[in-house]
């Protein structure tokens, strides 16, 4: 019987590189959970929609009765207590949808390693499920510059949206491995490898 696949979950900063280095694992044979691009689609289902739209009002709604996702980070990131509540309303959904994956992806056996990408892998309970917790170390300069180029974000926001987070100090220091993001895409592609032939690709 073939052993269970090992759970990666990668963390770091915003815009620190974390689904190009989840596809990276990918690429070597890891079946790959994207967490946030799961949130996103709680947020065009209508239960959840009716749950935001109870707990925040229709202010966050555009005109189509969808949510709107620029309003909605206005109201959470200005204040903690209600990012806690839209985790609250998303988080055990999509736990539960991830865990439900997981399962499916361990009956089938044809996977070594799993690896999830999660904006909040410590702040929420994900990080718990994993077997490696790998930390994306990305200078605060290319942090900046890739959430200006991707995002189109202000200079502002991504400080104003990591004071929510746990400090990059801490999920450091919760980390099993470090992968250094700062120099080219190949220099992290080895460090992805290296990882890979050490804890994976051995079971």
């Amino acid at each position: 019987m073939s052993s269970p696949p090992q759970i990666i979950g990668i963390t770091g900063g915003i815009s620190c590189g974390k689904s190009t280095i989840g596809r990276m694992i990918a690429s070597l044979g890891a079946e790959y959970i994207d967490a946030d691009e799961m949130c996103h689609r709680q947020l065009v289902n209508q239960g959840s929609i009716n749950k935001i739209t109870e707990r925040f009002g229709n202010a966050v709604l555009d005109n189509y009765g969808k949510i709107d996702r620029s309003r909605l980070a206005e109201i959470v990131f200005q204040d903690k207590t209600c990012l806690d509540d839209l985790c609250g309303i998303l988080h055990p959904v999509v736990i539960e949808q991830i865990k439900s994956k997981i399962a499916d992806i361990g009956k089938k056996g044809r996977r070594k390693a799993i690896v999830i990408d999660a904006a909040l892998l410590e702040e929420s309970e994900l990080s718990s499920i994993c077997d490696f917790i790998i930390f994306i170390n990305t200078s605060k300069a290319h942090r900046l510059e890739r959430s200006i180029i991707s995002r189109h974000w202000k200079d502002d926001e991504l400080d104003k949206r990591e004071r929510f987070q746990m400090s990059l100090e801490d999920k450091k220091k919760n980390a099993d491995y470090i992968i250094d993001n700062n120099f080219t895409i190949d220099n992290t592609f080895r460090q992805v490898k290296e990882f890979w032939q050490l804890y994976i690709e051995k079971i």
